[in-house]
């Protein structure tokens, strides 16, 4: 165990605010799997998240003094940031993609796939095959789902987010956080009961 898996986010920003590169370090380790999804979720390309993931961090690590307790979570805002990153690179992806006339690139990521399902795949190889095939379907379905829409199920469904925080990242309502991810559930009922 290492000595800043013990300590909170908020108590590792504030170490990091003075000076501790080590205590930085433990935050982007804590969150970069978070950032990643989130901005996979938008951009669709496995690289361009990859280079949202470091430009995040490198924004944060620039304006780390910035950040306040009294203004909500440390992950509310680092999501924040890296979503804005998202959408930025995702509206280049676009301008790029009309000017050759190209889609979006498929990234080859994949949702994860539990250690138990591996183990029972290796079991049951058709088992594991359906829960790949699921995994497939479930993505394509999400990636169907307008950008807020998607961008508010997975900080809900995956990141275990407030809808308080949610509603911070996404520079909206909690009523309307609300109504993006009943939506988003709704669509995605509809598209996987197809």
């Amino acid at each position: 165990m290492r000595i800043a898996d013990h300590l909170s986010d908020e108590e590792l920003i504030a170490l990091a605010q003075h000076g501790s590169e080590t205590h930085f370090n433990a935050l982007v380790d804590r969150h970069t799997h978070a950032v990643y999804r989130l901005a996979y979720s938008v951009t669709g390309s496995r690289q361009e998240a990859e280079d949202v993931v470091q430009e995040t961090f490198l924004r944060v690590f620039k304006h780390i003094a910035r950040f306040s307790p009294a203004r909500g979570s440390f992950k509310a805002w680092l999501m924040t940031v890296a979503r804005n990153q998202s959408i930025n690179v995702f509206s280049s992806l676009q301008r790029r993609a009309a000017r050759f006339f190209n889609t979006r690139e498929q990234g080859d990521y994949r949702p994860e796939i539990s250690d138990s399902a591996l183990a029972a795949g290796r079991e049951n190889p058709e088992r594991l095959f359906s829960a790949k095939e699921q995994c497939l379907r479930l993505e394509k379905a999400l990636t169907s789902l307008p950008e807020k829409q998607r961008t508010a199920l997975i900080l809900k469904a995956q990141e275990s987010m407030s809808y308080d925080e949610i509603a911070a990242v996404m520079q909206t309502s909690v009523s309307s956080v609300e109504s993006l991810i009943f939506r988003a559930r709704k669509r995605l009922m509809e598209i996987l009961n197809d």
